[in-house]
């Protein structure tokens, strides 16, 4: 996956969830890790969460983490082509 591929998500993601924002980063072997953070002001931030992550991964396989104690409703991370990072 390109840079430019993460960065039409991206937008694809803002021109419905606006207040979602974005830290993304290329691992290896076009591997990315994508962290989004938004639905402050959201009744239900969960949902709003799921909904942003769904338009950003648009049934591409990808990794999902989310925050151990199911507390933070509004962090994602997000790994796509987890399988491809070079572990050393």
């Amino acid at each position: 996956m390109t840079e430019d591929i993460i960065k039409n998500k991206i937008a694809r993601v803002k021109g419905h969830f606006p207040d979602v924002e974005f830290q993304y980063c290329e691992l290896n072997n076009n591997a990315w890790v994508i962290i989004m953070r938004g639905g402050f002001t959201q009744e239900n931030p969960t949902d709003y969460m799921d909904n942003a992550v769904r338009t950003l991964v648009d049934q591409e396989l990808h990794n999902q983490f989310i925050e151990n104690y199911l507390d933070n409703p509004w962090i994602r991370i997000i790994i796509f082509d987890f399988n491809n990072i070079e572990f050393k």
